[in-house]
């Protein structure tokens, strides 16, 4: 555990040092406004989130139950360099997730076509895979993720798996993430409460490495999300950053960003 916290510290005085910010932390939600957000694709009839006390949260029925459209909440402005803070809630059984690098092209269907995500989830599912909300698609993706956790809390979402000695809170009570994505630097790191959990490239041979082993390589057998399918995953480096539409209420407080030079 000593050497755990020291490693922390080590690697937060080195990023401090060899980081430079070009903007204060941004904080949004605040006065219980969407200011500076809008929904994937908005044709003026999606709906879902809701600001209450400086809350967000996700209070409506997903497009996989639905089949209406993504209503996934993203941010109004692009950013490359980054790090974001933000405090996460799910009640029993939801799923959710945090994207970047999204683009909002109409021949895009989902968010997570382009968007890679870090896994926000109930972590008692992976006890009782029946608990998650979402049906059969999402018990397959826990089935079939049990010894690999790619789709565990703090996972690059199907590319690489988190830590196993995290610490995670169930669902109902606060888990915080800090995350920082660097394309300069040719890394991204996820803190869940504190700790450093998970670390990846983005880009390069070990980026294309784990993309062949994931879903995203197997584009022809997604017909659902048309002709684009996984082809652009990944690619935009430049994006918006996302929270997702999935089943389940989700909420989010304390949401700041800060750009990287």
């Amino acid at each position: 555990m000593k050497n755990s916290k020291l490693n922390i510290i080590i690697f937060l005085l080195f990023y401090s040092c060899n980081t430079n910010y070009d903007s204060k932390w941004e904080y949004y939600f605040l006065n219980n406004s969407l200011e500076g957000w809008h929904i994937f694709q908005d044709n003026g009839e999606k709906s879902g989130w809701e600001v209450k006390d400086d809350i967000l949260t996700f209070t409506g029925v997903s497009d996989m139950e639905t089949g209406k459209g993504d209503a996934s909440l993203l941010s109004d402005k692009i950013y490359y360099n980054f790090e974001i803070k933000f405090d996460w809630k799910v009640v029993k059984g939801a799923n959710s997730g945090f994207m970047w690098g999204v683009n909002e092209d109409i021949k895009y269907k989902y968010p997570y076509q382009t968007g890679p995500e870090i896994q926000i989830l109930d972590p008692y599912v992976y006890e009782n895979y029946k608990s998650v909300l979402g049906g059969e698609i999402e018990e397959n993706n826990i089935l079939t993720d049990i010894e690999e956790r790619k789709h565990f809390v703090g996972s690059l979402y199907d590319l690489s798996a988190p830590s196993k000695d995290l610490i995670v809170y169930p669902s109902d009570k606060w888990n915080t993430y800090h995350i920082i994505i660097n394309y300069d630097k040719n890394l991204g790191n996820v803190f869940l409460n504190n700790k450093l959990i998970n670390s990846f490239p983005l880009k390069g041979q070990k980026w294309d490495s784990m993309l062949r082993k994931s879903k995203f390589s197997k584009s022809k057998d997604y017909p659902y999300l048309g002709d684009s399918r996984w082809y652009d995953f990944g690619k935009f480096h430049k994006g918006k950053i996302c929270f997702q539409d999935h089943p389940g209420e989700v909420s989010f407080k304390n949401v700041r960003v800060r750009e990287i030079k």
